[in-house]
């Protein structure tokens, strides 16, 4: 048996550690932890409730907007101000744009492009590829699967087409947000636009770009050559959704309604079938627990929700972040009675079984299976999904001032970030914070005997010469965000 520490994991978002055992040519255990504590949660308590979405927004500056929209859902529930349908608009173009694009290219090309460039693949795969004809070579212009591989490493001509398209996506987003990470122009209920001919620039730069349809069917390459060599962890997931409708109101007695109208809906996905696709009773079902983690147990305080619903002690409104210990700041997060995986996959999975055939630039997305190539290619078919939704967005007239609604003491802001459900529980006391809990997609992903753990323990090793890489890849496929799963406060 071989003991195998990979901390720390390089080409990922902040500090996460990696621990794997290997017999026999395949991993036996595998232990995943996050060695930073940030505790935004007890850095928020007590602040006014203005306040919250200028320092949520400084959890993670890789997918930079999702915090301070989230935080600004919640508020909006708090405090009852709804925003327009121009103001949802132009939150829908950036956050297209900039979280979820510009993020995706960033981790499949920049981060996780590399694992399968020549510079590391073993030799066996690579000749493999020498072997391999391109299908899409009219469209990206490469013949064999190892002339993709060639060009995927740091400097090579994918890599700079990458880093060339991320830097046009967050800057196109910074017309809306007027800086990224950390945008400034949302605020609860309104949005400040600066320049209102953003979103036809846009579309001008979106109706030329070329670039998106090449990234995707490089890796709609390497989505057939590596199919079935990772581990299937099967059609378990989970999405809060993403892109509000324009009938948004932010109200908790209505959020079925207009959460089911999200661009992709909100779904509960448990062995292929859709458990629920009600976004209240998907939040009601989180679970957050200590075992395997540093954090302490808490007190129950709240029996129901505003609309009579049962809340479970384990429930992020219930829940005080305390701590017993310095090991692992990753919380373990339960739906109900399991733990679903979380990202782009979960969201093209719900949209499809939702919605119906999903295509893009051409290419039909169909389910195969939960793993690192499944996972990969999803991040970049959704750039492209984006991509036509962003071209066939509608200008809507009218102003960006609040709507007045119902308020409540008691409030959730839910929506998917790049990698996946994203939400802020807030208990308001007056104008101050009473309590704030943040349960993030890596939250989910790398909970202890969570997804990634599970797609690592019993893994084949592909080549004994780079026993590290296999376990590296499906780190990457997740793409962890630790900042955010950890949540800057010293213990």
């Amino acid at each position: 048996m071989v003991e195998l520490d990979l901390t720390p994991i390089s080409r990922i978002e902040g500090h996460l550690a990696l621990k794997v055992k290997i017999e026999n040519g395949f991993y036996t255990d595998a232990k995943v932890t996050g060695e930073m504590f940030r505790g935004f949660e007890l850095l928020l308590k007590g602040k006014n409730l203005s306040l919250a979405p200028n320092i949520a927004g400084k959890i993670c500056g890789v997918c930079g907007a999702t915090h301070t929209l989230v935080s600004i859902e919640a508020l909006e529930m708090l405090q009852g101000l709804y925003p327009t349908p121009r103001t949802v608009l132009f939150r829908n173009v950036a956050y297209a744009l900039a979280d979820i694009m510009y993020n995706n290219v960033v981790v499949t090309f920049i981060f996780q492009g590399i694992d399968f460039s020549s510079h590391q693949v073993p030799k066996n795969e690579y000749e493999r590829g020498k072997e391999t004809p391109c299908e899409y070579k009219d469209i990206h212009g490469f013949q064999k699967v190892s002339d993709i591989m060639d060009e995927l490493y740091f400097g090579k001509s994918i890599f700079k087409d990458a880093l060339k398209l991320q830097t046009d996506l967050r800057n196109l987003a910074t017309l809306i947000w007027l800086r990224y990470p950390q945008p400034i122009s949302m605020k609860p209920g309104s949005i400040n636009i600066r320049d209102q001919e953003a979103i036809n620039k846009i579309k001008k730069y979106l109706k030329e770009d070329k670039l998106i349809d090449k990234l995707l069917y490089v890796t709609a390459e390497l989505r057939e050559f590596y199919k079935g060599v990772y581990k299937d962890i099967g059609p378990n997931f989970v999405t809060y959704g993403l892109l509000e409708d324009y009938s948004y109101n932010a109200d908790y007695e209505e959020m079925n309604k207009w959460a089911d109208k999200r661009f992709i809906p909100p779904g509960l996905v448990k062995n292929g079938e859709l458990i629920t696709g009600n976004l209240r009773d998907i939040l009601l079902g989180v679970r957050i627990f200590t075992e395997g983690t540093s954090y302490d147990e808490w007190e129950k305080e709240y029996d129901k929700d505003l609309m009579g619903n049962q809340l479970d002690t384990h429930h992020p409104w219930n829940r005080e972040t305390k701590l017993k210990s310095r090991e692992n700041f990753i919380p373990k997060i339960v739906q109900i009675d399991f733990m679903p995986t979380t990202g782009d996959i979960a969201r093209l999975y719900v949209y499809r079984v939702r919605k119906g055939k999903i295509r893009a630039l051409g290419y039909e997305w169909e389910y195969r299976s939960n793993d690192v190539i499944e996972r990969t290619f999803a991040r970049m078919f959704t750039v492209a999904l984006l991509k036509e939704y962003l071209l066939n967005v509608e200008e809507v007239k009218g102003d960006t001032n609040p709507l007045k609604g119902k308020p409540y003491w008691m409030a959730v802001g839910a929506h998917d970030a790049p990698r996946g459900a994203n939400a802020h529980w807030v208990i308001g006391e007056g104008d101050k914070i009473k309590r704030y809990q943040i349960v993030t997609p890596t939250d989910r992903n790398f909970s202890p005997e969570g997804p990634v753990e599970q797609s690592i323990i019993g893994q084949k090793v592909t080549d004994l010469n780079r026993i590290d890489l296999d376990a590296l890849r499906v780190v990457r496929s997740f793409d962890p965000c630790s900042a955010c799963a950890v949540h800057v406060f010293k213990p």
